[in-house]
């Protein structure tokens, strides 16, 4: 080789080293943080050389603060941001977007080929729609327009596109269309806008498109075991787990986890057995003298919530859920109930010191107990007569008047008032245990006398028992 050929070969040689290493530095520059590449441009925006972060950043700044002036026929001029138009940038995918590569080849392209990135978009309708309706408020003819929606079917075992209807308004699409510029040149713009008909600004084939998808989301299986027993959910069962977004390009289906929890709860019920706590009235030894109810052990379901997280997970991720109710025993208490000694040789079964009225009225007596211990009577009553009788049960002081003005109707239909009537103690509905000073006091030892029902009583003994009973005493009316 000469010597001449010698250099040529090694000045070759060193260009290509050269160009390697510059090749190299270009590649690791861009490499290093993921940067768009050459040539990389989002709208009208050139961002090689940016990473994700400072392009998202990039594009959240114009969706705020860049503005579109618009003017035109039917409106007065008016300056809105992107975001007040309903147009929601989706920065993170688009900045993904623009930093992604395919290959290795991308940094060695992109040397000679431009690339451009659409922003990527999405529309809140019911804000446009709403701006539109504002911006036309003084036309006569201004009428909300109604977007096409995904609702489930009549027999609610699936989803059916229901149209939208035109408006009349502001121009919505020369609205997005403003928006869209402002952010694909992340300036402030000029627009025109006109008045008139307004069509939907989402297609009936995109509400198409959403409801054939939420059919397809209802195909997962749902299956609970409680013992024995699979509880399968049916077709209107799932669809009803289905929650349905308003239409848009970017619409993205979920388990709506309120009624899946209806469902699971609702299953539970069928599985669980409500535990019977156990009454017991014992002397003052400990002494049961008489159980009212017996205890019973219950079941309850454990796994409710975890269920519920469970099969909305599944079903957001298209598989069967077949899971099973783990349940445990509720254990039932004993509700002892201290009687005052003797008292259960009486119809009320108290407590030490309860107080309580027992009204006989077989011998048209009523006497005031606290505990076993009579403490004032037995006073003679008037009881209702035998086509108006006093109820008979247990029942507690639920109202109390000093004085109430008594209406009502006789046995004849005809209306009675009865003004000024003291001491009135109500025990249940219209029942009352009250003064009657329209009896002189021989007249409470007569047959034949009676009332509506209610109990008469002398005032005195029905003073005494008002300023005594406190609202929820007990009353036993029996023969």
């Amino acid at each position: 080789m000469s010597k001449k050929t010698k250099i040529t070969v090694g000045v070759i040689i060193a260009l290509l080293t050269a160009l390697v290493a510059a090749f190299a530095i270009y590649v690791s520059y861009y490499a290093v943080g993921k940067k768009a590449l050459p040539g990389t441009m989002v709208g009208e925006v050139k961002v090689s050389g940016l990473k994700a972060s400072q392009i998202k950043k990039q594009l959240d700044t114009a969706e705020t603060n860049n503005k579109v002036t618009f003017s035109g026929q039917g409106t007065k001029e008016t300056t809105l941001t992107p975001k007040e138009i309903g147009y929601r940038v989706n920065s993170t995918e688009t900045a993904r977007q623009a930093t992604a590569r395919s290959s290795a080849l991308n940094y060695v392209t992109s040397l000679f080929v431009s690339r451009e990135i659409p922003v990527v978009y999405d529309i809140e309708a019911t804000v446009t729609n709403k701006l539109s309706l504002d911006l036309a408020e003084t036309d006569s003819k201004a009428k909300a327009v109604t977007e096409p929606s995904v609702q489930p079917n009549e027999q609610g075992t699936g989803f059916q596109a229901v149209p939208g209807k035109d408006g009349f308004g502001a121009d919505t699409k020369a609205l997005i269309a403003g928006a869209d510029k402002v952010l694909s040149s992340q300036k402030n713009q000029k627009a025109t806008l006109n008045v008139g008909v307004v069509k939907p600004l989402m297609d009936i084939k995109l509400a198409q498109k959403l409801a054939d998808s939420a059919q397809k989301f209802t195909h997962p299986k749902v299956t609970l075991k409680a013992g024995d027993k699979e509880i399968v959910a049916d077709q209107k069962a799932k669809v009803s787990f289905v929650n349905i977004p308003v239409v848009s390009r970017h619409a993205k289906l979920t388990a709506d986890d309120k009624t899946v929890a209806d469902w699971v709860n609702k299953n539970k019920e069928a599985v669980e057995v409500k535990k019977v706590n156990g009454q017991r009235l014992v002397n003052s030894e400990g002494k049961v003298l008489k159980t009212k109810t017996e205890s019973k052990d219950g079941i309850k379901v454990t796994n409710g919530e975890e269920l519920i997280k469970k099969i909305t997970k599944n079903f957001d991720a298209g598989k069967d859920s077949y899971l099973t109710f783990k349940t445990a025993v509720d254990k039932a208490d004993n509700e002892d109930k201290t009687v005052a000694d003797g008292a259960e040789k009486l119809v009320y079964w108290a407590s030490p010191d309860e107080k309580w009225i027992d009204i006989n009225l077989s011998s048209r007596e009523m006497t005031a107990y606290e505990g076993a211990k009579p403490v004032r009577g037995p006073i003679k009553v008037i009881i209702g007569y035998p086509n108006t009788p006093t109820v008979t049960g247990q029942y507690e002081v639920y109202l109390k008047y000093p004085v109430q003005t008594m209406r009502g109707l006789n046995p004849d239909g005809s209306k009675y008032v009865a003004p000024g009537v003291p001491s009135v103690l109500y025990f249940t509905g219209s029942y009352a245990i009250h003064g009657s000073p329209w009896w002189s006091s021989g007249q409470y030892f007569e047959e034949g006398h009676g009332s509506h029902g209610c109990v008469n009583t002398p005032p005195v003994d029905a003073q005494w028992i008002y300023n005594w009973a406190p609202i929820g005493t007990v009353v036993v009316t029996h023969h």
